[in-house]
């Protein structure tokens, strides 16, 4: 793919789970946006691979979102299981029996500070080039794609896709526990002038098919 900026990441095809976790997520909004049959018949093996077997158009998008996280849902058991395994190899599975209430707030979603994009906006660090250069103009401009890449997910209610995007760059889909990890949280964004400046269109899809792919965001 080509593009004008690398992110450090982890590449989620190192973690089959977890990689097919957010392709299932990604198909759910795929669908979900979809506004009309065309789209939904291009969709159709993967949403076939999820289990559904009832008519594929518009009027039928309901359930088939709903067999596609009925399929992600299903997918995830074995990942719990494996927690729970690794979790008893330490003997820890004996500390949460004996500390549940201790220990709540590690595992509980709730008690999780939600990701959103004034957080991402906020540790965006890019490795930008000396001001008033004609590398820094592009550079701001990238930037610029990226920060109206973030808000319009946040301005569709694509809160999943936001957390997907964490995962992508830093490995972790959750805003950081502590306070003072919060603080120095950072996402580094080192730029690549030995390609093509992209339109914003472009941008969009390339960076959209990344976080889907589990893929490195780069021009090779």
């Amino acid at each position: 793919m080509h593009t004008f900026f690398q992110v450090r990441h982890i590449k989620l095809s190192d973690n089959v789970c977890l990689f097919l976790q957010i392709s299932r997520l990604c198909l759910y909004f795929q669908v979900e946006n979809a506004e009309g049959g065309e789209r939904l018949i291009d969709l159709s093996d993967a949403i076939v691979a999820c289990g559904y077997t009832g008519p594929i158009n518009v009027d039928q998008k309901k359930a088939i979102t709903d067999a596609i996280a009925l399929h992600a849902l299903v997918r995830l058991i074995p990942i719990l299981n494996q927690l729970r395994e690794g979790l008893r190899l330490y003997g820890l599975d004996e500390v949460l029996a004996q500390h549940t209430q201790m220990c709540q707030q590690l595992f509980v979603p709730g008690h999780l500070q939600e990701v959103n994009v004034d957080f991402l906006l906020l540790a965006l660090s890019p490795d930008f080039s000396e001001e008033g250069s004609v590398r820094r103009q592009r550079e701001m401009r990238i930037i610029h794609f990226l920060q109206d890449f973030l808000q319009k997910l946040e301005d569709r209610g694509n809160t999943l896709l936001i957390r997907s995007f964490l995962q992508w760059v830093t490995g972790q889909a959750h805003v950081p526990l502590i306070e003072s990890k919060r603080e120095a949280f950072k996402i580094t964004v080192n730029f690549d002038h030995d390609c093509d400046s992209p339109t914003s269109q472009e941008f969009e899809n390339n960076l959209t098919e990344a976080i889907c792919g589990g893929y490195e965001f780069s021009r090779h």
